[in-house]
């Protein structure tokens, strides 16, 4: 019986530690301007924001919003007027441009997809692939491997 509290008191000591240790490294996330936000819903009116981090792009500030919509991850990039600078998002195969599906064939016949995605920055389209095992590709609209 003593083992038995022992026991359950050295687990409950464990998990609060572990669990005040969690709080004490969690920051909150930055407010989002209401120029994004405004733009975000206008574009987006269905996705629903996960995360958003303030961050630095091309030496400006930047927020980075996470999104889900229908299920596919969105990962958009603005400045802080509501200017989008990066899209990122996740596509279905049959979304892939033919050149960029055959490439992605050759590269990895026997691949094993777990996602596609879609990037947009700077009005330059590229597509990534994500295989199990950490392999991936990245490509132009016209197949060519980056």
């Amino acid at each position: 019986m003593r083992t038995k509290v022992s026991v359950v008191l050295c687990v409950m000591v464990m998990a609060g530690a572990l669990l005040g240790a969690s709080q004490k490294t969690s920051k909150p996330s930055p407010s989002l301007p209401a120029a994004i936000e405004k733009a975000f819903k206008a574009a987006y009116p269905t996705a629903t924001i996960k995360a958003v981090s303030k961050e630095s792009y091309a030496g400006k500030d930047a927020y980075e919003v996470e999104s889900v919509d229908n299920g596919k991850t969105r990962d958009l990039i603005y400045r802080a007027d509501g200017t989008v600078v990066v899209i990122e998002e996740e596509i279905a195969a049959a979304d892939l441009p033919a050149a960029v599906a055959a490439a992605i064939t050759k590269d990895f016949p026997k691949g094993n997809v777990i996602r596609y995605e879609r990037a947009v920055e700077g009005g330059v389209t590229s597509y990534e692939v994500q295989l199990r095992g950490g392999k991936s590709g990245e490509y132009t609209a016209a197949g060519k491997r980056k």
